[in-house]
């Protein structure tokens, strides 16, 4: 039999994880469309500046058209190599899909609670915080910042599901 104690332990970090695998989703996403923008800059500035040598524009526009285009590919090809959102974006799918998987025993600890004992689950709890905290740590290392007003969403949407998923009568 568990403890009131472990039972809240329990359902904080399963309310937690239900929190962090909206957030890193969502900050996956994000950084996927950041990666997809700046290649879309690069498709066209590379074809303004193929419609530029292939002579299908005015002598007066050639020149400004190569130079631009030029120079932003320069940019963004620099932008691309210093924001890396193609590895941020697969790093935070990965925490992501990690919390995802924590979060599937969470629940199934949370449904064996009255077939466990105290100790046992709060063993499990621990185990599980600490594979969260281990996780999530990933992003800091892949310089990716917090977005409080996104986790902050994320924590609104994960309470309310939880909430409705959960409500007893």
């Amino acid at each position: 039999m568990t403890t009131s104690q472990t039972r809240n332990a329990v359902w904080q970090e399963l309310l937690d994880t239900a929190r962090l695998v909206r957030y890193y989703e969502a900050l996956s996403n994000r950084y996927r469309r950041y990666h997809w923008a700046v290649r879309f800059v690069l498709l066209l500035s590379a074809s303004s500046g193929i419609v530029a040598l292939l002579d299908l524009l005015p002598e007066s526009m050639r020149q400004p058209v190569q130079l631009t285009a030029g120079g932003l590919i320069a940019l963004t090809v620099v932008w691309d190599c210093v924001s890396d959102y193609a590895r941020k974006a697969a790093v935070l799918h990965a925490i992501s899909m990690e919390c995802s998987l924590a979060e599937v025993e969470l629940k199934a600890l949370w449904g064996e609670l009255e077939h466990r004992s105290d100790d046992e689950v709060r063993r499990k709890n621990t185990q599980l915080a600490r594979r969260m905290t281990d996780v999530t740590g990933w992003a800091g290392q892949a310089d990716i910042r917090e977005d409080s007003k996104l986790n902050q969403a994320c924590a609104t949407s994960a309470y309310t599901v939880m909430k409705e998923q959960y409500a007893t009568q």
